[in-house]
């Protein structure tokens, strides 16, 4: 009763609807300051109840369960979180939505339910405005100018007639129109070939809304009798799409009143995502986030158009009423975020919808451990749920979901393919030293990089940069030699700011002397920095300059501003002492400030590019850095800068060194059919290298013609790189291996193993066809708890099928299957 009491006036305040059964659930489920239940009830005796959640999770479920979704005992912190807010936080109290057969359309759920009486215990029929189903799918590039390649994907047991789009298409198209789903997006649809490819989606009554940009696009397909688009935001691999519903004839006929009518119209958001793949959990972020952010900016334009329609000098009734419905629509909105996440775990993404926001100094600690994702906080509103996590209770935080494939209790895999990583790489010693790799930030490795103007980083620029970094000319460069060097760099990097800066300086004077600032111009402006510095400590908000500031006081010494100071520091500006102060010399001025303002910064970096090479003893150079140890620091340095990651597993060959890394890692059977291959096409005497002939032969072979693919790419650089520096124009067994270490760092197992086997070389016969596939949890559909209820999410396969796939060896794509990912789909009801 207490509790209730302190409660009562925030659900006053708050206009909201507190039953007695969700007050009873909230003060039951708390510790002991609130009623409490000593034994949880079975989960069996409480099906009445969909509210009811156990203490712990039923005995069926071999996977670790969310603490948030079947928490224990919530603290009084945490129930107050739960009834804090215009609505009831409903990731503690949501029930489990059913799990749906595969095959089965997903209209069908409420059609039963309805004849069941049985949708929300309720024995009312459910409207088909009142409910969606959403349908995700990364079908796989059509197979076309682009998706040439698509052949290589399947099994060498796959017949090729399967592997062509006709079949494709056809298996694309039942799974589809078999769904019945009111919303499917879909991800990788060919710009070029699209209306072809889709046609069949017209005919069953869709329309649709394709991504402009990006090689594979997302497209939106709603069906027409029951929605209409309103807006389209084109993001960063995301297609933002607003459909408003059509109102249901049944419902405005049986309405009592004209506002029951207008709520049968509701807007549902859908980001329909494609987020990029490999080492790039940052840009993840910012393509969910900025796409959210699409979605708050739609909902203020209505409530702007709305106050301008109340503020107008003759407001119209009529325009005013329809700008509060659009207003009210955008405010009610529910909000679907689904795709092709290309991660799964505890990413930022996850984080960004289930937590609320990201901070600067959270990490992605088993991927990506030294990746800031964000550079500040990154926040969105809504209580994004995981459907297919709330379903079947697993945690997909840390990737044990079970090995019951397809079981209930069990979350499937939404992306299974062939196993090839341990067929083809050795495991990664982690006992061994770790390659040293950069700390330097990009934007310090450009400015670095410029200074010591390397672009190749080829010998010719390393010795170069060396000499020009080795003042004394004694072959080895000391701590003083970084420190002049990297003060440097950090001139480089800032010069535009510093120019920028430097006008900022001269804009505020309408009649400069014609050789600068006279010596009150200068005074003047000194004053005008302390101000900002006086405003800063007494608490009043300031606009930008403060660092600037800063610096400029402690460079000139300046604590009392008095006329004495002010003209030491004129005399100290003024170089040339001509008695008034130029542009250059005021660009001298703000180069010292900016050395000083980054000093403790490039001590650190300093540390950091001599810290593998110092004497554990003494935390010295004994000798300086030889020319290796420096060639050593800038190859690292060119990783940063073309996006490599820190850590043992390479996720991407970016360098020479990284591909020489992965080399190293080429299992014994890997190795042997390059060597067979590599033997197979070499004309030379001496067998040591492949001739350009060769290689455009082998090239053939594998793609069909010269101009395309990844081996094409990466042989061709390697040859013109031999070209440039007049070497011989040819692949050494080492360039060889390096074709494939990166096409390996492109993750593009299957077509390695693709373009070896049909040149002879025997890889897949040596795993057996049982072996357990590699799976990844790729595919999600989040929805907007506050808005939207998920009433159920359906398998992607039947039991057949899951044979087929995990006792026979089946991986995707294959015959029946026409994409590597498997679509999630999930049924949903307004709130």
């Amino acid at each position: 009763i207490s509790t209730f009491l302190r409660l009562s006036p925030l659900v006053r305040n708050k206009k909201m609807l507190l039953s007695p059964t969700l007050l009873f659930i909230a003060l039951s489920r708390s510790g002991g300051a609130f009623i409490s239940s000593s034994t949880p009830r079975p989960r069996e005796e409480c099906s009445e109840n969909p509210y009811y959640l156990p203490s712990s999770p039923p005995p069926s479920l071999s996977t670790r369960t969310n603490p948030i979704l079947l928490c224990k005992s919530p603290s009084p912190k945490t129930l107050r979180s739960v009834v804090i807010g215009d609505v009831i936080d409903q990731t503690t109290l949501l029930p489990r939505p059913d799990i749906l057969p595969a095959g089965t359309p997903l209209d069908s759920f409420f059609t039963t339910r309805t004849k069941n009486n049985d949708v929300n215990g309720s024995n009312a029929a459910i409207s088909s405005s009142a409910t969606l189903s959403v349908l995700s799918w990364n079908i796989l590039l059509p197979n076309s100018r682009d998706n040439w390649w698509c052949h290589k994907m399947y099994s060498p047991w796959v017949p090729t007639s399967a592997r062509t789009w006709k079949h494709r298409q056809s298996l694309i198209r039942d799974r589809l129109l078999r769904s019945a789903a009111d919303i499917i997006c879909i991800q990788e649809a060919d710009g070029d070939t699209f209306n072809a490819d889709f046609a069949f989606m017209k005919d069953a009554g869709y329309d649709h809304v394709l991504h402009k940009k990006f090689r594979f696009r997302c497209a939106t397909f709603y069906k027409t009798d029951k929605y209409v688009l309103e807006k389209v935001g084109q993001k960063d691999r995301v297609l933002v799409t607003a459909l408003r519903s059509i109102q249901d004839d049944n419902d405005t006929n049986d309405a009592d009143d004209d506002h029951e009518r207008d709520n049968n119209s509701r807007i549902i958001h859908v980001l329909n995502c494609h987020l990029s793949g490999g080492a790039a959990p940052e840009r993840r972020l910012r393509q969910v986030h900025e796409a959210l952010e699409q979605t708050r900016k739609w909902k203020n334009a209505a409530e702007n158009s709305l106050n301008r329609q109340r503020k107008a000098k003759r407001p119209s009734p009529k325009n005013v009423a329809a700008a509060e419905e659009t207003f009210r629509q955008y405010y009610e909105a529910g909000v679907i975020v689904c795709g092709d996440f290309n991660s799964d775990g505890n990413t930022g993404v996850r984080r960004l919808l289930v937590e609320g926001a990201v901070d600067p100094g959270w990490r992605e600690e088993l991927q990506y451990p030294g990746v800031q994702l964000t550079s500040k906080r990154r926040e969105q509103p809504h209580a994004f749920v995981d459907a297919a996590e709330l379903a079947y209770a697993s945690n997909v935080c840390d990737g044990d979901y079970g090995e019951d494939h397809g079981a209930h209790g069990c979350r499937p895999a939404t992306y299974v393919v062939p196993n090839l990583a341990s067929l083809l790489l050795s495991p990664v010693d982690e006992d061994a030293d770790s390659p040293f790799r950069t700390e330097f930030g990009n934007q310090f490795a450009k400015g670095l990089a410029a200074t010591l103007s390397l672009k190749a980083f080829c010998d010719t620029e390393i010795e170069h940069a060396f000499d020009s970094v080795d003042l004394d000319g004694n072959g080895s460069i000391d701590e003083d030699e970084v420190k002049q060097l990297l003060g440097s760099v950090y001139v480089s990097l800032y010069g535009p700011k510093i120019e920028e800066e430097k006008r900022e300086f001269f804009s505020e004077f309408n009649n400069p002397s014609a050789n600068g600032l006279r010596r009150d111009q200068f005074g003047g402006k000194l004053l005008s920095l302390q101000k900002k510095l006086d405003e800063e400590e007494s608490g009043s908000r300031i606009v930008g300059g403060l660092q600037l500031a800063k610096g400029v006081t402690d460079a000139l010494g300046l604590g009392s501003y008095c006329e004495k100071e002010l003209e030491s520091a004129f005399q100290a500006v003024d170089l040339d002492g001509n008695g008034s102060i130029d542009e250059d010399e005021i660009k001298a001025l703000l180069q010292r400030v900016y050395l000083a303002t980054y000093g403790k910064r490039i001590e650190k970096e300093k540390n950091r590019f001599l810290g593998r090479f110092r004497d554990v003893s003494t935390c010295s150079i004994h000798e300086g850095l030889t020319l290796e140890q420096f060639r050593e620091r800038l190859l690292a340095l060119q990783q940063e800068l073309e996006g490599g990651s820190e850590g043992y597993e390479l996720v991407e060959i970016r360098t020479e060194a990284d591909a020489q890394r992965m080399i190293g890692r080429f299992s014994p059977i890997l190795r042997n059919a390059l060597d067979y291959v590599f033997d197979k096409y070499c004309t030379s005497k001496d067998g040591g290298c492949l001739s350009q002939d060769d290689a455009e032969r082998f090239l053939i072979r594998v793609n069909g013609q010269l101009g395309r693919g990844g081996s094409w790419r990466h042989a061709s650089a390697i040859l013109e790189r031999k070209r440039e520096a007049s070497m011989s124009v040819v692949l050494t067994r080492q360039d060889w291996y390096e074709v494939f270490a990166r096409e390996l760092g492109e993750g593009k197992w299957w077509q390695v193993v693709h373009d070896l086997e049909v040149c002879g070389a025997d890889l897949r016969s040596k795993v057996k066809r049982d072996t357990l596939h590699y799976q990844g949890w790729l595919d999600y559909i989040y929805f907007d708890s506050e808005r939207l209820s998920c009433r159920g999410v359906q398998e992607a396969l039947n039991a057949k099928d899951i044979s087929r796939l995990y006792d026979h060896g089946d991986a995707l794509p294959n015959e029946w299957h026409p994409s590597d990912h498997l679509p999630v789909a999930a049924v949903f009801s307004w709130r």
